[in-house]
């Protein structure tokens, strides 16, 4: 009895060992390629292409894909959030999506979305400061609202293991094609309690796990340091890699790195041809393992709502509350 026991543990033992190595055997190369051909010629389902709704970006740099990590970096009042709610209106209307904030509540969250397919400044709905059109606006967006694949994850303080964990759940349960998390410089671990850099590039490490792992695109948001404000000159102010804050591992995990940048900001309101830079954002790609690097630009509102691409084809929807429809933004 004890023998036959014995028997069955390692012929199960046995089971999964084989199970694991199928998992992860190494695939041949010519497999591959007829894989990849497959898809090339449509014959297969792309589902790892993802468009961020910018036509300009997505054209040049491929949009984003399954299985990437990418970072969203910029100087604050550069529009960091604004992007991010931008991209998820725009991902979540064909793919579902879950948005984890550490910054603001959901509640401030909720009110940017609302901003950004009403096209009603967030102070405006923060302070009540409404007309009855802007109400009947705001009354009008539930069913707008509804058709999006999209879910808030409100979060305090969180740890990469609690991000984790809700990723895990989020991806089994809703299928969550997109995670945005909001932001990277938020988020803990007790791994290294001594090393920010170190406790830095191991979070990246994890969300880049995430990302592989399930085949999922995670994207964060980024804060830069101070280096743009102690160069001087148009082009000096723009962000490099390098001003990436606390840790040379979020440039090396990334396979996106994306800059936000307005000059505006920083007093300059024509660049060196004289073109206007009046609501103008640049959107930089300084790292993209998947493509090629550039800059692309979009026009931000003047009310702080949305960005857009150049070309006035509109990247969000608003509402028309006189003929009861949703047209593009």
């Amino acid at each position: 009895m004890e023998y036959i026991a014995k028997n069955k543990f390692f012929k199960k033992f046995d089971i999964m060992t084989v199970n694991m190595k199928n998992k992860n055997d190494a695939k041949n190369i010519a497999d591959l390629v007829v894989e990849n051909m497959r898809q090339l010629k449509g014959e297969a389902n792309r589902n790892d292409f993802i468009r961020s709704g910018f036509d300009d970006f997505d054209n040049q740099f491929g949009g984003f894909r399954a299985g990437e990590l990418v970072v969203v970096g910029g100087r604050p009042a550069m529009g960091k959030t604004q992007f991010l709610v931008n991209i998820s209106l725009n991902i979540s209307a064909s793919v579902p999506a879950l948005y984890i904030t550490l910054e603001l509540s959901e509640f401030l969250l909720t009110s940017r979305f609302v901003s950004s397919v009403t096209g009603i400044p967030t102070s405006d709905i923060l302070q009540h400061n409404l007309d009855e059109k802007q109400k009947n606006t705001i009354a009008a967006v539930g069913n707008e609202f509804a058709r999006r694949q999209l879910l808030i994850q409100d979060c305090c303080n969180a740890s990469i293991a609690e991000i984790s964990e809700i990723c895990q759940k989020q991806i089994r349960e809703n299928d969550v094609k997109v995670i945005i998390v909001d932001y990277l410089q938020s988020v803990n671990s007790s791994k290294y309690p001594d090393n920010r850099a170190n406790e830095v590039g191991y979070i990246c490490r994890e969300l880049k796990n995430i990302a592989k792992e399930n085949n999922v695109c995670v994207i964060v948001a980024s804060q830069l340091n101070r280096g743009p404000e102690h160069r001087a000159g148009y082009y000096a102010k723009q962000p490099q890699l390098s001003d990436l804050r606390e840790s040379g591992a979020i440039e090396q995990d990334a396979d996106k790195v994306i800059f936000i940048h307005r000059s505006e900001y920083y007093g300059y309101t024509e660049d060196c041809d004289g073109n206007s830079l009046v609501c103008m954002a640049e959107i930089i790609v300084a790292k993209n393992r998947n493509g090629r690097t550039g800059t692309v630009c979009l026009l931000r509102d003047s009310e702080f709502t949305n960005f857009r691409n150049l070309n006035a084809s509109q990247t969000v929807e608003k509402i028309d509350l006189e003929n009861d429809t949703v047209l593009p933004f």
